[in-house]
């Protein structure tokens, strides 16, 4: 079945994206930058830029985060940035219902893998030129 994915450029510098929404989410699942980041297999250091930077996009924070100690840190989503993730998944489930039909009718032409599962058809290199 097939995935979509949107990325919503306002400008050349700012946009909303799949990762960047996915790391939100991780973030409010299990309350850590550092637990989002090794959840998506990245950095916590690039975890914690890449939401430094989403969050500056915004005149409403996103995340509220709370430095380590004792029990090291924490973050936490703020209502604007749950709300933020609702509604790009909800743009993603309308989108995946309005391209259903023509989805469907690409995914027949696909190629199936071992598994029963589409993958793409090989190419043959091209013909050299004499």
């Amino acid at each position: 079945m097939a995935v979509i994915k949107i990325r919503i450029d306002f400008d050349d510098e700012r946009y909303i994206g799949h990762g960047r929404i996915q790391l939100l989410e991780l973030i409010g699942q299990h309350g850590s930058i550092a637990k989002a980041a090794k959840a998506m297999g990245m950095s916590y250091k690039r975890a914690w830029y890449l939401m430094d930077e989403f969050g500056a996009l915004f005149a409403d924070p996103i995340i509220e985060r709370q430095h380590g100690g004792r029990g090291g840190g924490a973050a936490k989503l703020t209502p604007f940035g749950a709300e933020l993730v609702r509604q790009y998944r909800e743009m993603e489930a309308k989108a995946l219902v309005a391209f259903a039909k023509p989805l469907a009718s690409i995914e027949k032409h696909l190629v199936q893998n071992a598994k029963g599962h589409r993958k793409p058809a090989k190419k043959s290199p091209p013909a050299a030129r004499a």
